[in-house]
C-alpha cells in the first residue's frame, strides 16, 4: 500500500499497478492468504450485500491484485513465491525498476539545460581544503603500462564504420567474463568446482552470461550471439535479431554504429542458491560494474571505445534473449567500436592539473 495526496493506493509491484484503495478492499486482501471462492467472502460482511463483494472480487481480480487459480497471473504469482529468496523490497526493487520512462537524446539535453539553469549545482568532487595534508602523493605515469590503457579509456558516442577485429571482441568478452581456471572446494559435487575470472564474483557464483549483439565486427557475421565463457567461444541465437541495438536502447542511435553491443544478464538463481540474504542482490548488480571495468580496460587497449549503458527496453531484452521475467534479468548493456578520431577532442577535454575547483 501506498499512501498518495488523493489517498492511499494499492500497488502491486510485480506489474506496477497501482488504484486507489478503500478500507474493505484492504481488508478483504488480507483475507484472501488461500485459494478462495468468491461466495466464501460473503459470510465475512454480513452487512453488506453479496452483489457488492463480488463486484469488488471481480474489479480486484482484473485489476491484479487477487488471481484465480489456475491463470497465468496465478502461475506467475506462485512461480515467483517459490523461487524468490530474497525479501520483498528485493523483489519490489527487481520488477519496479523494468521498463521505466526514458528521456531520449533530445529530451534529455533539454533536462540538462533546464537543470543547469534553475538548480544549484552539486559538487562532483571533494577536496582537502579543510584537512591537514600529510602526505602530496606523485602523480602516476599517465602514458604507459597499465595506468595508460586506463588513461585511454573513454566514452564516446561516436563510431567510424572500420569494423573492429574479432580478436578485440575476444580479448574484451575474456577480460569481463572468460573462466581462467577453477577452485576446488572439497565440498560435495553441487558446489566443488568454482569458476575464476579476472573479475571479482560474490561467493565465486559466476552469476553473468554475455550475449553479444555483432553489428560491424571483421570476419564475423552480424547476429545476435551466446558467448561462452568456459570454452570461449560465440554460438550464434539468430542472425536477424527482431530489434536493432538502437531500439533495445531505447533510441541511444549510436548503438547501431558501433561494432558490437555486449548485454550482461545476470542469472539470480546461481546467487541466490547460496546466498539467501537480500544483500546478495545488492551484489550481484555491483559485478556488472566490476566486469564492465574489464571490458572496457582490453577495448582501450585496442584503441576502441565503451559506453556502458543500463538505458534499455526491458521488455525487448526479454523477448530477444529469452529471458525468465523473474530468475533473470539484462543489467548492463556495453558497446564497443572504434571512435572517431577526432571525437576525443570535441568532448572538450581538460586535463587535471590539480588546480581545478
Amino acid at each position: 500500500m501506498l499512501f498518495s495526496d488523493p489517498g492511499p493506493l494499492l500497488q502491486n509491484f510485480m506489474t506496477r499497478q497501482s488504484v486507489p484503495c478503500g478500507g474493505f478492499d484492504f481488508d478483504l486482501l488480507s483475507k484472501a492468504t488461500e485459494w478462495t471462492a468468491a461466495q466464501q467472502f460473503y459470510p465475512m460482511y454480513p452487512a453488506l450485500d453479496p452483489a457488492v463483494i463480488a463486484g469488488r472480487v471481480e474489479t480486484l481480480t482484473a485489476q491484479g491484485f487477487l488471481v484465480a487459480e489456475g491463470t497465468p497471473p496465478a502461475h506467475f504469482d506462485i512461480e515467483y513465491e517459490s523461487f524468490w529468496k530474497w525479501d520483498t523490497p528485493a523483489g519490489l526493487y527487481h520488477f519496479g525498476m523494468k521498463d521505466p520512462p526514458y528521456l531520449n537524446p533530445q529530451q534529455a539535453a533539454a533536462w540538462m539545460e533546464y537543470r543547469a539553469t534553475t538548480a544549484a549545482p552539486v559538487p562532483l568532487f571533494t577536496t582537502n581544503e579543510s584537512c591537514e595534508i600529510v602526505h602530496e602523493l606523485p602523480k602516476p605515469d599517465l602514458t604507459k603500462g597499465l595506468m595508460g590503457v586506463m588513461s585511454r579509456r573513454r566514452s564516446i558516442r561516436s563510431f567510424l564504420p572500420d569494423p573492429m577485429s574479432v580478436e578485440s571482441l575476444r580479448d574484451c568478452l575474456f577480460a569481463g567474463l572468460g573462466i581462467t581456471g577453477f577452485l576446488d572446494t572439497h565440498l560435495p559435487e553441487a558446489a566443488r568446482l568454482l569458476p575464476l575470472k579476472m573479475t571479482p564474483s560474490g561467493g565465486a557464483r559466476n552469476p553473468y552470461e554475455a550475449y553479444v549483439y555483432v553489428n560491424n565486427v571483421k570476419d564475423l557475421a552480424s547476429g545476435l550471439y551466446h558467448y561462452s565463457a568456459v570454452d570461449n567461444t560465440l554460438g550464434l541465437l539468430t542472425p536477424t535479431p527482431p530489434v536493432t541495438p538502437a531500439q533495445l536502447l531505447i533510441g541511444q542511435y549510436w548503438a547501431d554504429e558501433s561494432g558490437a553491443v555486449i548485454l550482461l544478464v545476470a542469472n539470480f538463481e546461481r546467487t541466490m542458491w547460496k546466498y539467501p540474504h537480500p544483500t546478495a542482490y545488492r551484489v550481484l548488480l555491483i559485478e556488472a560494474g566490476a566486469i564492465s571495468q574489464n571490458i572496457s580496460l582490453a577495448a582501450a587497449d585496442h584503441d576502441l571505445s565503451t559506453i556502458p549503458t543500463a538505458a534499455f527496453s526491458d521488455t525487448y531484452a526479454h523477448a530477444l534473449l529469452q529471458l525468465d521475467w523473474i530468475k533473470q534479468a539484462l543489467v548492463l548493456a556495453v558497446l564497443v567500436g572504434k571512435p572517431r578520431p577526432d571525437a576525443f577532442e570535441t568532448q572538450n577535454f581538460i586535463p587535471n592539473d590539480g588546480r581545478q575547483s
